[in-house]
């Protein structure tokens, strides 16, 4: 292989054209092709009305967004596990090191510079000088070390902290410079844990406020730097909660003066919502609504691809699940076709396992390669017969935004003779649960990823903060460790292409689909930048 000059990596600016260049010959391809699939057609239609003249932008307003969460578990981005929260808030309450330009070009956020050494072991970043942190404390080059101490300290048990793993030594030599010396190079390393979002590996935070306020507190309203602050006395993650402009953002005060997040987790609620006017905006337009929404001159829907995976697990721990004749009995009885007309309105795509369309250097459809978990009732019949789970009554513990794939996957069940039971959770019930493996089965996967090694190791290897089922082979194992430290293209897409084999064999999840993420505002929004997966919102104005 041709040796790689890394430091083309260096700032102010990393084009996409750079990253993609410099994928062709890494094992950091991944996120170069989740690049280029952004540019490319959307496997369904974008709907737009963003060409319309928007004027000069108008300070001030509160703008009212419907969110479509239950809960939000905890909002420290060290332990967001959640790609909604990771990619619509956390880039609102927390800036980063570097974030992403409106061609998914790598820009500066927090550092104004930055330099990689040619050999790719050495990151050099600059800190924009009058940095601040919400409670008014300055932020320094100390801050940025301290959070990566803080995100890799065992105790801690930050799910993130495998980003950083690469890192040998952080050292600041002044205020304004931080510099990481990593083991081997990692391509991604600005993309997945620099980034505004994405990146929440290395978001800063105060460490004053941190200790002050204690990690229950610190979860619930955190101090961040980002260009909105949260409203400690507004602030219920159960319901809702302002975030407020600040003043104190390097990039200038934000254009609106507030964003008041209400939680709608009901999708028919939300699309109810918003064309009542009770919301301006819904940060994800469920599928049941995308048709209607449409119709409505007065609004603007927008869709970009997304890099998830969805599927159903089913945990080793509860009986009969930990025979994999049993769980491939039940991937073999979903019709994923059906699934996605009738439960998502059309708009997902089958999954066949964990590399999404949008990783087109790995993904293989469905009809080009063997798919064990494909839909063959007779198959699923027999294997539930010489399985003995006729009559079994697990139950998919699920939360409102999922509840119509749950019902499908419940009737489609009952042709095994499976008593499909739902229970329903409010978003933070459902993940304290789902963290302690403490259901039957769920509908999970991965969202808001720059790599897809954040969707196979995090989920399949023994060691992944979110395989809570059990599951645990080897031979993925190794190729999953193997897939973070070769630089070849081709190589690393055959790792993945193998643990995807292996995967459809053990059966840790029937894999189900891939989303595509849309979503919807009156037409006097304006500023609104479509970033697949993200919501940057310090652009976004009123037209009032």
């Amino acid at each position: 292989m041709a040796r790689i000059d890394w430091s083309v990596l260096s700032g102010p600016r990393v084009s996409r054209r750079t990253l993609l260049a410099l994928a062709a010959g890494t094992g950091a391809t991944s996120y170069g092709n989740r690049l280029a699939a952004s540019a490319a057609p959307s496997p369904t239609p974008r709907f737009s009305r963003l060409a319309r003249a928007q004027g000069e932008p108008k300070t001030g307003g509160i703008l009212k967004l419907g969110y479509g969460i239950s809960q939000i578990p905890n909002l420290d981005p060290a332990k967001v596990n959640l790609g909604i929260v990771a990619g619509e808030l956390v880039p609102n309450l927390f800036s980063s090191l570097v974030q992403f330009d409106t061609e998914l070009g790598v820009v500066p956020d927090l550092a104004e510079n930055w330099t990689v050494s040619e050999d790719g072991l050495e990151y050099s970043f600059t800190l924009r000088d009058g940095l601040t942190f919400h409670n008014g404390d300055p932020l320094k080059a100390a801050d940025i070390v301290y959070t990566y101490e803080r995100n890799v300290d065992p105790d801690f048990a930050s799910p993130h902290a495998n980003k950083l793993s690469r890192i040998s030594s952080a050292d600041t030599p002044d205020d304004l410079t931080v510099v990481f010396t990593m083991s081997e190079p990692f391509a991604p390393f600005l993309a997945v844990a620099c980034s505004r979002g994405p990146g929440r590996a290395l978001a800063p935070i105060s460490r004053r406020a941190f200790e002050e306020m204690g990690e229950e507190q610190f979860d619930q309203t955190p101090i961040g730097c980002g260009p909105f602050m949260i409203d400690a006395e507004s602030a219920d993650l159960s319901s809702g909660f302002t975030l407020l402009a600040f003043d104190g953002w390097y990039g200038g005060r934000p254009l609106l003066d507030a964003i008041e997040v209400t939680l709608i987790p009901e999708p028919s609620s939300s699309i109810s919502a918003l064309e009542a006017g009770d919301v301006d905006m819904l940060d994800i337009v469920p599928p049941i609504g995308v048709a209607q929404l449409m119709e409505n001159p007065d609004l603007t829907l927008i869709q970009t691809p997304g890099t998830s995976w969805l599927g159903l697990a089913m945990n080793f721990a509860r009986t009969p699940w930990e025979n994999p004749d049993a769980r491939m009995a039940v991937a073999k009885a979903i019709d994923r076709d059906e699934l996605i007309q009738t439960a998502l309105f059309g708009l997902a795509t089958p999954g066949i396992g964990a590399i999404a369309p949008a990783f087109a250097w790995a993904y293989i459809p469905p009809d080009e390669t063997e798919t064990p978990q494909a839909f063959n009732l007779d198959e699923a019949r027999a294997l539930a017969e010489g399985s003995g789970i006729a009559g079994a009554q697990p139950t998919i513990m699920t939360t409102p935004d999922l509840q119509r794939v749950a019902e499908v996957l419940r009737n489609q069940l009952n042709e095994l003779g499976l008593d499909v039971q739902i229970e329903q959770l409010q978003q933070a019930a459902w993940n304290e649960r789902w963290l302690a493996g403490d259901y039957d089965w769920i509908i999970n996967g991965s969202v808001a990823d720059a790599d897809p090694d954040d969707g196979h190791w995090n989920f399949f290897s023994a060691e992944g903060p979110w395989n809570t089922y059990g599951y645990v082979n080897d031979g993925v194992n190794e190729l999953l460790v193997k897939s973070r430290t070769t630089s070849v293209q081709e190589e690393r897409a055959a790792l993945f292409q193998e643990a995807q084999r292996l995967l459809q064999q053990d059966v840790p999840h029937a894999f189900l689909y891939h989303t595509i993420d849309t979503t919807g505002f009156y037409n006097d929004v304006m500023g609104y930048v479509p970033i697949p997966e993200l919501r940057y919102m310090e652009t976004v104005w009123l037209d009032r």
